[in-house]
């Protein structure tokens, strides 16, 4: 290369042409050509020390713009924006291009030269800015683009599992997780899972604009889905997803998605896995030893900057994990219960026909109406059509028909007797079905109200003389014959005439008669 700043600090000395030339080792038309040239763009002796001699070469031999008056003039900003949109390609946009030069003077570029003038044009704009990050401040997640795979070992059916990837940019620590969809709910779920991980909360929360984060997003309005908005606000952190098609906004979990495609999913592609806990126990595994190496061009590891400076800036954990809380609203039906996701919960049976709100989780069922809480149950699961009911939402009558079975039946007959207890137990082994003797021992212990305990128990054990297997009807028929009544008294509510009424039964008789017969007689005279 031409020694540019000898050249003028030798010419500056007084040297001739012909020593500059020969001390510079190039010939004397070079030297005269830079000297004319460098007098022409007023470049002197001395130059600034930066001023190296690339510099004064392209002070003194400036560029020309490159333009061609008879081409048409390409509009990057246009195309770059449009590239962004799904299915436009390059080769619409020249087509575009050439058509909106016809009834022109200008002639479009060729499709080579179209595409080499719009890298050129991107390489120059497309800057990257560096972003610091502060601990414990940002949190950033998105999902892998690879998948992985569960089999059932019953079905041997093939279920695809999604990965989810959470990153903290400050120490770029990974969290990984499988689930089988990408649904709101296991959404939620992985960023309660990457909070516990880290064990503790970060202040702001990045996803992109997915549909189970974000609703809306646009210039001037942001609308959060409202189950990923109360789970922001039970942990206490804000959730401020990056600009539409923007994914460097988020360049951290990015290249964090990249690090556990090629060093955990793929060493995994050839595993089979039969379960999804599985998986992720494996996953986990090569999560943690990504997060322990160390760095290439940083100190430490990931594990290391995370303990000694992110840690201690993340905020605390709630002392109960956030549950996805489930709403919907609902009638109550006159069986006093509501209908959630085709299991049936109670409520009490006065707020039949009201309008109530079942709120449930993965393992719990509310109800409120009017902003108070009227059921709590546990959560159904299985085949759809099952009931959960409580009995102090059952009327009373609808109580004891629903506590009827044969430990209640026995503990009732001991309150009478043994005859009793023996009595029930062959009604309840009278049926191949034992529900179908319910009835029969209702009855039979509704004799103890008519009657007295006392006179059940020994219409029981008359019964049992007879034999062993004795059923209602020879019970009833037994004790009717005893006539006892109710009560524990037996003079109680009785008509008692005395021992003796019936001795002059025979002269009592005659002597109404006779009351009878006289005022007939009286009335003929």
């Amino acid at each position: 290369m031409v020694k540019y700043r000898e050249i003028l600090r030798q010419k500056a000395l007084g040297a001739s042409i012909r020593n500059i030339a020969f001390s510079c080792k190039c010939s004397t038309t070079t030297v005269q050509v830079v000297l004319d040239r460098a007098k022409a763009q007023g470049l002197v002796w001395p130059v600034p020390e930066e001023m190296t001699d690339e510099a004064i070469r392209q002070a003194i031999y400036p560029k020309k713009p490159k333009t061609d008056r008879t081409k048409a003039a390409i509009d990057h900003e246009y195309i770059a924006r449009e590239l962004t949109r799904p299915g436009v390609t390059m080769t619409v946009l020249w087509q575009e291009y050439c058509e909106s030069c016809s009834g022109t003077d200008k002639e479009p570029y060729m499709y080579s030269a179209f595409c080499s003038k719009h890298r050129e044009w991107a390489a120059a704009n497309n800057v990257v800015m560096h972003i610091e990050h502060r601990p414990g401040q940002t949190m950033q997640v998105d999902w892998a683009g690879m998948t992985m795979q569960v089999v059932d070992l019953d079905t041997a059916e093939i279920y695809k599992v999604y990965v989810f990837v959470a990153c903290l940019p400050f120490s770029a620590k990974l969290y990984a997780e499988g689930f089988y969809n990408m649904k709101e709910q296991a959404w939620i779920e992985a960023h309660v899972h990457s909070f516990s991980y880290f064990g503790g909360v970060t202040a702001v929360v990045v996803p992109d604009n997915c549909r189970q984060a974000i609703s809306k997003h646009s210039f001037d309005e942001l609308v959060i889905n409202e189950h990923y908005r109360r789970m922001a606000e039970y942990y206490g952190c804000a959730v401020v997803p990056t600009r539409p098609r923007k994914p460097r906004d988020k360049a951290a979990v990015e290249m964090g998605v990249r690090v556990v495609e090629q060093t955990a999913i793929a060493p995994l592609r050839n595993h089979t896995f039969h379960s999804l806990s599985e998986l992720n126990e494996a996953l986990l595994k090569l999560v943690e030893h990504i997060n322990c190496r160390p760095f290439q061009k940083r100190e430490g590891s990931r594990n290391e900057v995370f303990i000694r400076q992110e840690k201690p800036a993340l905020a605390s954990l709630p002392s109960k994990p956030y549950e996805i809380v489930t709403r919907r609203k609902a009638t109550v039906n006159f069986n006093y219960h509501v209908s959630f996701e085709g299991m049936w919960y109670s409520v009490p049976f006065s707020y039949v026909k009201r309008e109530v709100e079942i709120c449930a989780t993965k393992t719990s069922v509310w109800v409120i109406c009017d902003g108070c809480r009227i059921a709590f149950h546990s959560r159904l699961l299985g085949p759809k059509g099952a009931y959960s009911t409580l009995p102090e939402h059952m009327p009373q009558s609808h109580r004891d028909y629903v506590q009827w079975d044969a430990k209640r039946f026995l503990r009732w007959a001991s309150e009478i007797g043994p005859s009793c207890v023996q009595v029930v137990e062959a009604i309840l082994k009278s049926r191949p079905v034992e529900q179908q003797s319910y009835r029969s021992c209702r009855a039979l212990l509704g004799l103890a109200q008519k009657y007295t305990k006392d006179s059940l128990e020994q219409a029981c054990y008359k019964a049992l003389s007879y034999t062993t297997r004795p059923s209602y009807k020879t019970v009833k028929s037994i004790i009717s014959q005893i006539g006892s009544f109710q009560t524990d008294n037996p003079h109680e509510g009785a008509y008692l005439r005395g021992k003796d009424y019936y001795q002059n039964l025979e002269q009592k008789r005659i002597l109404r008669c006779v009351l009878v017969v006289l005022p007939s007689i009286s009335s003929m005279h």
